[in-house]
């Protein structure tokens, strides 16, 4: 555009814009990249992590639910053994048959009961170590990510600044001219002076 453009001042600030729009859009594409640096690998490493403890959940309710039934094969058994007992007729191989059955039962039981406990215990003491990692790891990447992003945001507008002499140097009006606008007075004009130095905000 600032090749078509006559008159000297307006083209001078059309190619100093051009290169500000360009450089802008590279400072977001890099700004995207730090983004999922900062923010998503944290966040998708953190989802993977939650992932294996709802999976290790999930095995122990079904260790739970295989103690339930293993219990509930205990309480049978003996039944059946008591039943056995109070029977005025009983023979010798049913006797053993029904007391080896319910010997297998209790020890099955037994193990699943022991297996749960060190299931529980574990989980328990993981518990108290995976929130508070997790917690902060998580404050530390959303803290990284915000100082970046406002960094990245003052890099952007002191870029954008630094075009404004050219756009006020289009003619002696202060480049409003073209636009049907009066130059505001020299009082009430924008300082050209960057808002961004090296301690962050000219205003902060």
């Amino acid at each position: 555009m600032h090749v078509q453009e006559t008159h000297p001042g307006l083209a001078s600030a059309y190619r100093k814009l051009g290169k500000i729009i360009q450089t802008t859009g590279d400072y977001h594409a890099a700004q995207g990249t730090a983004e999922a640096t900062t923010l998503g690998d944290p966040l998708n490493y953190h989802s993977s992590d939650a992932f294996i403890v709802k999976e290790t959940l999930t095995n122990r309710h079904i260790l739970l639910r295989d103690l339930i039934s293993a219990q509930q094969a205990t309480r049978s058994k003996l039944a059946a053994a008591d039943r056995l007992k109070a029977s005025s007729s009983v023979r010798r191989e049913k006797v053993d048959e029904a007391i080896s059955a319910l010997d297998e039962a209790r020890s099955h039981e037994t193990y699943l009961g022991n297996k749960t406990q060190r299931v529980t215990a574990n989980l328990l003491h993981e518990k108290r170590r995976w929130f508070p990692r997790t917690a902060a790891d998580l404050r530390t990447s959303i803290r990284e990510y915000v100082l970046r992003e406002i960094e990245a945001e003052r890099r952007t507008l002191a870029t954008l600044e630094s075009v404004r002499p050219d756009v006020r140097n289009i003619d002696a009006t202060g480049g409003l001219s073209r636009l049907g606008r009066e130059a505001h007075p020299p009082i009430r004009r924008t300082s050209m002076a960057s808002s961004q130095g090296p301690r962050g905000d000219a205003w902060s």
